[in-house]
Formats: C-alpha cells, sequence, structure tokens
C-alpha cells in the first residue's frame, strides 16, 4: 500500500508509484497531451495498482463519445480480480467506473457525491464529478459540491489550486465573478500551467464585458498554450470571442483557422467551438467560406455518438450547413430511440432544439421559434457554460427578427442581458443595455442587432 500528500491510501502500490500517479494527476489536470502514456508506464511497473487502472478508465470514457464507453469494459475486466484487495474508496470508485461505462453518468456522481463525503480530499472523486456535473448542467450542485468539503481545503493543502480552480468555475457558473476571479487569480499564481483556472477566469472576464482585459490574459500565455491538449482549442475560443466581441474579423478567423478548428476533427469539444463560432459569425452576417466542411469530415462519421447531449446540437449545425438532409434523419431517429444510453428529459429537449435549428436552417423562423421559445431555460441542462449556450438563445432572438417581430426579440435580447449582470447591483449597467435594445427598430435593427450580439453589455 502507499499513501498519497492528502493522506489517502492506494492499494496495489508503494509510496513510490502513488508519487508516480500522483504526477499522472497534475499532468490531467494541466491538460497536458499523452497521459495515457503515463498511465500505462505506472500500470507496467505496477499492474495491481487499483487506482491507476481507474484512472486509466475514466481518461478513456472523458473521450466523450459513446464507442469510447466500449473500450472501458476491458479496463473492469483487468481489476474484476483486484476487487477484494481493493480499500472502500477504491471500490467505490470501480462502482462509479461501472456506472459511467453503461452511460449512467448520475448514478456515477451519486457515488463520487459518496466518496467525497467520507474521503473530500479524492481529487479524482471531485474532478470527476465537477466534470460531468457541468455537462448535465447542474450549476448549483457544481458550486455546493466544491462548498461541501471547502473547509477541509487550506492553502498549505497540497492540489489546493486544483481545487480553487475548480470551485472558481462553478461560481462564475452561478454568478459569483468576485470570488470566481479571486481564486482562479490564485490557483494560476500557484501553478501557471493551471489551463482550467485560467479557462475560469476567462468566463469570469467574458461575462462580464471586460474584452481587452480577456485578451490580455491569454495572449499573455500564447507561448505556454501549445503544450496542452485538444482543451486548449477551447481557450483559443475564448480568445476569439473576445476579438468577435471588439469586431476584429481577420483575428477570429486566425485563430479558427489556426488553433481553435485547423483540420477535421470528431473531439467533442472541437465541434462545439468551431460550430458556435461559425454560426455567431453567419449571424452577424459575415461569410465563413467553405469552413463548414471542414466541420463537416470532422463530424459525418462520429454524429450520434456523443455522450454529452450539447455536442449533438452542433453536430446538427454542422450537418445542416454541409446539406446532408440524411444524416439530420438519421440524428433525429438516433435522437428519438428509446433505447439509447441517454435520459429522456435532457434526450426530449434535444430532440426539439435539433428540430428547432433544422427549422431555422430551412427558413422557416416561426417554426424554430415556436420549438425553442417554451424550453429556452431548460437548454441548461443539456450542459455547457452561459457563454457556450448563448449560441442556442441567438437562434431564437434572430428567428423572432426574421419574423419581423421586434418586440418579442427586445424581451430576449434583455433576457440575454439578465443573464450577465446582477442588474439589482448595477443597475446602472443593466438599465443602459436595456435602453439600447429599447431604440432597435426594424428598419434599422441590422446594424444595432448585430452590435448587440457581439456585445452583451
Amino acid at each position: 500500500m502507499g499513501t498519497d500528500k492528502r493522506g489517502l491510501v492506494f492499494t496495489g502500490t508503494d509510496d513510490a508509484g502513488v508519487e508516480q500517479f500522483e504526477a499522472a494527476l497534475e499532468w490531467i489536470f494541466d491538460y497536458r497531451p499523452n497521459a495515457m502514456e503515463k498511465i500505462e508506464t505506472i500500470l507496467e511497473a505496477y499492474p495491481e495498482f487499483v487506482m491507476a487502472h481507474i484512472l486509466k478508465g475514466y481518461s478513456i470514457a472523458s473521450e466523450g463519445r459513446h464507442s469510447s464507453l466500449v473500450k472501458v469494459v476491458g479496463v473492469l475486466n483487468a481489476i474484476e480480480s483486484l476487487h477484494v484487495k481493493a480499500n472502500s474508496r477504491e471500490r467505490q470508485h470501480i462502482s462509479a467506473l461501472q456506472a459511467y461505462q453503461r452511460g449512467d453518468i448520475k448514478a456515477a456522481l451519486e457515488v463520487w457525491a459518496g466518496i467525497l463525503n467520507e474521503w473530500p480530499l479524492d481529487l479524482v472523486a471531485f474532478r470527476q464529478s465537477t466534470g460531468n456535473l457541468f455537462w448535465l448542467g447542474e450549476r448549483q450542485r457544481l458550486v455546493d459540491t466544491a462548498a461541501k468539503i471547502a473547509p477541509h481545503w487550506r492553502e498549505d493543502t497540497p492540489g489546493y489550486g486544483y481545487f480553487i480552480g475548480a470551485f472558481s468555475f462553478a461560481l462564475e457558473e452561478i454568478g459569483e465573478y468576485g470570488k470566481a476571479e479571486e481564486y482562479a487569480r490564485r490557483a494560476v499564481e500557484l501553478n501557471p500551467a493551471d489551463v482550467w483556472a485560467i479557462h475560469s477566469l476567462a468566463h469570469v472576464l467574458e461575462m462580464n464585458a471586460r474584452t481587452d482585459e480577456g485578451i490580455d490574459w491569454i495572449e499573455s500565455r500564447r507561448e505556454q498554450l501549445p503544450t496542452h491538449n485538444a482543451f486548449v482549442g477551447h481557450i483559443w475560443w475564448h480568445l476569439a470571442l473576445f476579438h468577435l466581441e471588439q469586431g476584429n474579423i481577420d483575428e477570429v478567423f486566425s485563430l479558427l483557422d489556426e488553433h481553435i478548428y485547423p483540420e477535421p476533427s470528431n473531439f467533442y469539444l472541437s465541434v462545439q467551438n468551431g460550430a458556435s463560432l461559425l454560426k455567431r459569425l453567419e449571424f452577424l452576417g459575415i461569410n465563413v467560406g467553405d469552413r463548414w466542411q471542414r466541420l463537416y469530415e470532422g463530424v459525418k462519421d462520429s454524429y450520434g455518438d456523443y455522450i454529452y447531449l450539447f455536442t449533438e446540437l452542433h453536430s446538427a449545425m454542422v450537418l445542416h450547413r454541409a446539406g446532408d438532409k440524411e444524416a439530420i434523419s438519421s440524428l433525429k431517429h438516433g435522437l428519438s430511440n428509446p433505447n439509447a444510453l441517454r435520459y429522456p428529459f435532457e434526450n426530449g429537449i434535444s430532440q426539439q432544439l435539433v428540430t428547432g435549428i433544422e427549422a431555422f436552417e430551412n427558413g422557416n423562423f416561426a417554426h424554430a421559434a415556436s420549438l425553442i421559445t417554451p424550453i429556452r431555460y431548460d437548454m441548461a441542462r443539456l450542459g455547457g457554460s452561459h457563454a457556450q449556450q448563448d449560441i442556442l438563445h441567438q437562434y431564437l432572438i434572430n428567428a423572432e427578427v426574421q419574423q419581423g417581430h421586434l418586440e418579442t426579440a427586445k424581451g430576449f435580447l434583455k433576457e440575454r442581458v439578465s443573464r450577465r449582470t446582477h442588474w439589482d447591483l448595477a443597475p446602472e449597467i443593466y438599465l443602459k443595455k436595456h435602453a439600447e435594445i429599447e431604440r432597435l427598430t426594424l428598419s434599422g435593427e441590422k446594424q444595432a442587432l448585430n452590435q448587440l450580439l457581439r456585445r452583451v453589455f
């Protein structure tokens, strides 16, 4: 047995193996490339290291596709004989991985919650929990998960930066921007390579329209970022949003073509980044050339396979823009399949949104609005941050504008502003934007609307 820096006991290894395990964790939490190689090296030296097997399973599952979950079966088979030797915490992780492999992430979340109740310093359970809560749209539970174990974490607790970095993002998603910024900056001070904390502060700056600061925050790390894995594309996406808000369209295209989606990829986050950015540009009346085709090459063999339904909404955008009606029909059929490893409520919302996106892209704006309007406050259940979800609200706003429903569009724009501002704490900001929205007219709304859609504040 071995013990980590936080006092957790591990079976099938010794202290030297635990040190390697912690180094692999840090590599993963920093979103460094080729983490699986480090895990395999540990398992070669310690084939009965239960948590190393578990970490391998979690890493495979993080690919975000149902087809990847099939590969987790091999990991579970490898640790079947180790179950008796495993300690209570490790057996619970095995149960969580089994649920994850079945596609029952909600069941896995309850297991991780139980682990944290008993072992609040288990960073693996914490990061698995918070990552998946995010993709199920559980924003308040995201905060509660961190808050309930926060008293056990102190500045001198090893891994403290990774804890507050994740806590920061949870706080940002419920609008607690001050504390979120404080935690994010402290996490980056402790570890400049903490990409999740860098990402969290980018969200804070985005939601508060601090675009100049946002550009500086990411640009100052331009040389560092290429050392990280595919997640780094999402950081570049944030930089592109800041430039879009500033009207720097050439810079947006440069980031898209060089960093965000330079070549066809089916990685779920890359699909989200590329599709949402292209659609934002199109909503502003900007010609994006043949870039949708590049995304289509990445998506055409992977749509319908994504674990996180938020990705399938972006698959729908890509398939529509590529004109693949057969693929759209197949995607809709798959989402309506009651045997799919998905949850009925969330699956129902995704079906309605995919149909709404289809209607919009086909020019049936009234039908699109009728589908999206009643579920606009349920869309968060499909995961994605406020910044990411915004593209869905833009579909709705533009559907109403296309119909000439100015007052309805204004109402949705006001709702959009209120999501990003505590109007009662900063009424002057809210009222200024409110007045700007009120001035929109049907005769000259396009330029003014584009400005509002580019910059929320």
